[in-house]
């Protein structure tokens, strides 16, 4: 038994977080699973033609959401409301948008120690067969 907010609790009940807290969590990871992506993508193919951002970095955005916008003109708006129940489907769901909205064709990564994603560097040397 431990003291906590001046309630005697058990180990047996665990401290539930609140619900903003549960939701913050939840866009964080929402957050890493996009920009993660973008990441892996852009590191191994050098392709700059996507950007990513989300709404605590650019006004305008529905909040707790995700964006990634190709040259093409084409946006992929992620809401965590319409992503929470299934956030296991955001890492595809990126992965191919930036497949699809990407052309690899001329990129080239820049020299760094990151050995790339293997199948970002597979896609990249598909485009670029030198």
């Amino acid at each position: 038994m431990y003291e906590y907010d001046g309630a005697v609790q058990d180990d047996e009940h665990e401290y539930a977080p609140p619900a903003w807290m549960i939701r913050y969590r939840n866009f964080k990871t929402l957050c890493s699973y996009v920009c993660g992506e973008f990441i892996r993508f852009y590191l191994t193919t050098g392709c700059d033609q996507i950007r990513y951002t989300h709404s605590q970095i650019t006004e305008g955005l529905p909040n707790y959401s995700c964006r990634l916008t190709s040259v093409d003109g084409s946006v992929l708006l992620l809401p965590l409301d319409d992503w929470v129940e299934r956030l296991d489907e955001v890492m595809p769901l990126v992965r191919t948008w930036l497949g699809e909205h990407s052309d690899l064709k001329g990129c080239k990564p820049e020299k760094s120690h990151y050995q790339g994603d293997r199948y970002w560097f597979t896609r990249w040397q598909e485009a670029n067969p030198w």
